[in-house]
This record gives structure tokens, sequence and C-alpha cells, in this order.
């Protein structure tokens, strides 16, 4: 059985980390004086650090962006010409994703586009229901505009 290829680089990476902080920490020995030579330490390693982290924050990234050869990845998201010829779809979408994080966005621009949406369908305003935020701020639940969304559509 084969090694993994990124197995023998991450060793690699790491052994080099290693080494340039001890090459740091002893020419801090030699040329920086006493009095400074635990605050230069603690720079130059924070620095080796942020250099290792964003490397490997780079590699996460890419490891977790990356999509399944048989396209499992673009399950529920749709395929980008789907979005670019329905965009009124993603736009609904998008409000009800808005409404129901945030009761201000539900209660001035979906609630009375729903509202708009009933008077045009024949329907009074006052029979629509207006379903209640829940607790920090969030709106109402996708159950709540599920219903609302379906007592609209029964209107027909």
């Amino acid at each position: 059985m084969a090694p993994e290829p990124g197995r023998g680089a991450g060793f690699v990476a790491a052994l080099v980390i290693l080494v340039a902080l001890g090459a740091a920490v002893s020419l801090t020995e030699f040329f920086v004086a006493p009095g400074y030579r635990q605050t230069a330490i603690r720079l130059i390693s924070a620095v080796i650090l942020l250099v290792a982290l964003s490397r490997v924050r780079a590699i996460v990234l890419a490891s977790v962006e990356r999509r399944a050869a048989w396209g499992a990845g673009a399950i529920g998201e749709g395929s980008p010409d789907r979005h670019a010829t329905d965009s009124r779809l993603a736009r609904f979408r998008d409000e009800i994703r808005f409404s129901v994080r945030s009761q201000s966005y539900f209660e001035h621009l979906l609630w009375p586009r729903l509202v708009a949406l009933a008077r045009a369908r024949g329907g009074s305003a006052e029979t629509l229901e207006k379903p209640p935020g829940r607790r920090f701020g969030l709106g109402p639940s996708i159950d709540a505009l599920a219903r609302v969304i379906a007592s609209l559509e029964t209107r027909r």
C-alpha cells in the first residue's frame, strides 16, 4: 500500500518549521541584548507560527472546498446555469432565508409583498395570518412561512 502523497510533505514542512525556530532562537542568543532576548524569541516564534498556521489554513480550505468527482457537492445547490435562468426563484429563496434570520426584514420587506400577493389574487389581506417572530429578533420559522405561502396557493 502506497503512502499518502501529502504526508511526506507535511513531515518535511514540520521539520523545516522546527529548524527555523531553532535557528531563530540561536541567532537571537548571539545578536540580541540579554534584556530583550525573551521578547525577541517570542516575537520570532509568533511570526513562524503565523506563517505555519496560514499554510495549514490554506490546505484545510482547499480540502473543504474540493468537490466530489461525481458532483455530490452540487446536490441542493443546482447547477450555475439553473441559477442564472431562474433568478426570481433564487431571489424568493433569499427573501425567505433573510426573513427567517431577521424579524425586521420580514416585517418591512417580505410581509408587505405577501399581503400584495394576497390582494392581487382577489383575497383580503386581513385573512392572512401574520406569523409571530421568534426570540432574539429572529423572524418567523420556515414552517410558519410555509403555512402562509400554502394559504396563498390555496386561494387560486
